[in-house]
């Protein structure tokens, strides 16, 4: 899984999830992630921002295609903490 740009430690080959028959939420996806990156999901609400995090963390599993991990690798949450001299900052 190494590239010339950097190592793809998440690869999605085409990976589809549903919760239930009548909304699919993902449909043959595919991506990779490569080590050192910064990846940003944007997308309405029920997108699948969040099914794509879960399947990252393996919350969730795909019902169809496959992910494939970097042997070893970890995957850590961080928490957005905001202080509340600088939420003028923020988009509200």
């Amino acid at each position: 899984m190494a590239t010339a740009r950097g190592e793809v430690i998440v690869r999605f080959e085409k990976v589809s999830h549903d919760f239930t028959i009548r909304k699919p939420i993902l449909r043959e996806v595919d991506f990779s992630i490569r080590k050192g990156t910064k990846i940003t999901l944007m997308g309405q609400n029920g997108a699948g921002k969040s099914t794509i995090f879960g399947l990252i963390t393996k919350t969730h599993e795909p019902e169809d295609g496959q992910i494939h991990f970097q042997h070893g690798l970890t995957i850590a949450l961080g928490r957005q903490v905001i202080p509340r001299d600088q939420m003028d900052l923020t988009v509200r």
